[in-house]
């Protein structure tokens, strides 16, 4: 029986390309049965670069976002060109946004008033034009839910799910659904194990974050999206069911989430 196709939900295809790996990327993408890629915008560049990847490649879609880690809010030419970039048919989320508590000098030191700035001007652009969100929660997650209360409207998928099932089933009730890396493969990661084994079937889907997060066997490695199968796998042992049918069910879950056609 021919495996079901999977979809990357979260990869940042212009660091692949930054590092000239783009294409055999997605050549081994296709061989591994992952026959869909969100590329996620950190930035207004990043998400440029993103749709212009997009528009090159029939299985590429892409999110425009303004992560965390940036050092201000967007200003009003930024936050325009942001929102002419989610008209592009192929713009299918805002991301990534949110809160990152996890400060390291020199390479992530956002004071929190900005991030929570650029979070709230995300979350009303991703109302304004009816588009899911993907956040990014790091050491944050009851202050994630606390922004995410002010636009009720708004839904869209948790990424790197990394909390144990009592957070997962609070974004659930918030009508996010919980996107699980190669994280869920590490040996010291069993709060979110359990919450992958008892996340609903319509409410959780995969991702890589490639270049980042590459699943074991491969920890270590530069990731990348064909990595995706061995995050099902480890999944599929999780949930006790057929790899085939986590395949099946977070590629359904992606497509209805990002409104990827089939």
């Amino acid at each position: 029986m021919t495996a079901p196709p999977l979809i990357d939900t979260h990869c940042h295809l212009t660091l692949l390309e930054e590092r000239g790996l783009l294409d055999a990327a997605l050549e081994g993408a296709a061989s591994a049965g992952v026959t869909a890629m969100v590329t996620i915008g950190v930035n207004l560049d990043d998400s440029d670069r993103s749709r212009a990847i997009a528009e090159s490649h029939s299985n590429v879609w892409f999110a425009v976002g303004w992560d965390p880690q940036q050092a201000g809010s967007p200003d009003a030419r930024q936050l325009a060109a942001l929102g002419d970039l989610l008209r592009h048919p192929r713009a299918v989320a805002v991301g990534e946004v949110g809160l990152d508590l996890f400060f390291r000098p020199g390479h992530h030191d956002t004071p929190v008033d900005v991030q929570r700035r650029s979070l709230a001007t995300m979350l009303e652009l991703a109302a304004e034009h009816g588009k899911p969100v993907v956040i990014h929660d790091r050491d944050a997650h009851a202050e994630v839910l606390a922004e995410l209360a002010h636009v009720p409207e708004v839904t869209g998928v948790m990424h790197c799910f990394t909390g144990d099932a009592a957070h997962m089933r609070r974004c659930i009730d918030r009508g996010f659904a919980v996107s699980f890396s190669g994280i869920v493969t590490f040996a010291r990661s069993e709060p979110i194990q359990q919450a992958a084994a008892s996340a609903p079937d319509s409410m959780y889907v995969v991702e890589t974050d490639s270049p980042f997060l590459a699943p074991v066997p491969h920890r270590g490695t530069v990731n990348l999206p064909q990595r995706v199968a061995d995050t099902a796998r480890r999944l599929a042992e999780l949930r006790a069911v057929p790899e085939h049918e986590v395949r099946a069910t977070t590629t359904a879950n992606a497509r209805r989430i990002f409104r990827i056609a089939a």
